[in-house]
């Protein structure tokens, strides 16, 4: 039987634009206090960059736009990272995770910058449904996602074996190979509209199971119950 159920954070937990447009309306705020423009403006141009031509160098695309000395863009980066995050979990999530968190011991394994994680963690409110939480960059860089290390130390801390544990996330290269590293089975979640929604395990069958919403989670968990009966 399952004992533990670890998940990913970010587009599996909540939407992980949310968390962007909130860094960004931070930067806009900040940009427009010094004079450049109107911050409404600017965090619709800073999120039409990275959703429309991807998560790298936003800043400096955007310098070439408004523009403003590149030199600024530490600072820029710094209060993204820093700004406290207005993201919430979606009630479904949260009804799911409640549910679970009665049968299951719950865990989740996130890597990213910590102190961003964690700032995270508190806006979405949800350690009261966690038994175990694992930043992989607590343990440094080379342990981030896939490592097998933070997915071990979850289940560790979970008391559980890996047999007994599966894990749920949504980026194939990061979490669903990271816990097959670890001996761990994993569950895709593949929700339209998500950054790697496109993008395909390699290979196919390194995740155990594909779901579109966490709402499907409970008929897969049940189903691999009874194939261990």
């Amino acid at each position: 039987m399952i004992k533990a159920i670890l998940f990913d954070l970010d587009d599996t937990l909540y939407e992980e634009s949310d968390f962007f447009r909130s860094g960004f309306c931070a930067v806009a705020s900040h940009l427009e206090a010094r004079g450049v423009g109107r911050g409404d403006e600017i965090a619709e141009m800073l999120a039409a960059i990275h959703f429309g031509e991807g998560r790298e160098r936003v800043f400096q695309n955007a310098a070439l736009r408004i523009p403003y000395p590149e030199e600024w863009i530490p600072e820029l980066v710094t209060v993204f990272r820093s700004h406290q995050p207005r993201i919430s979990i979606p009630p479904h999530v949260a009804s799911v995770l409640r549910s679970l968190h009665a049968k299951y011991r719950i865990g989740c394994v996130t890597d990213g910058w910590a102190e961003v994680q964690r700032r995270k963690i508190l806006a979405l409110g949800i350690m009261e449904f966690l038994d175990a939480l694992v930043i992989a960059d607590d343990m440094g860089r080379p342990f981030w996602k896939p490592s097998p290390r933070p997915f071990r130390r979850c289940c560790e801390l979970l008391g559980v074996s890996f047999e007994d544990a599966i894990f749920v996330g949504d980026n194939p290269e990061r979490d669903i190979k990271g816990a097959r590293n670890a001996g761990i089975r994993a569950i895709r979640i593949r929700r339209e509209g998500s950054y790697f929604y496109s993008v395909e395990c390699v290979p196919p069958d390194m995740a155990e199971y594909e779901i579109g919403d966490l709402g499907a989670l409970q008929d897969v968990l049940t189903q691999e119950d009874r194939k261990r009966r």
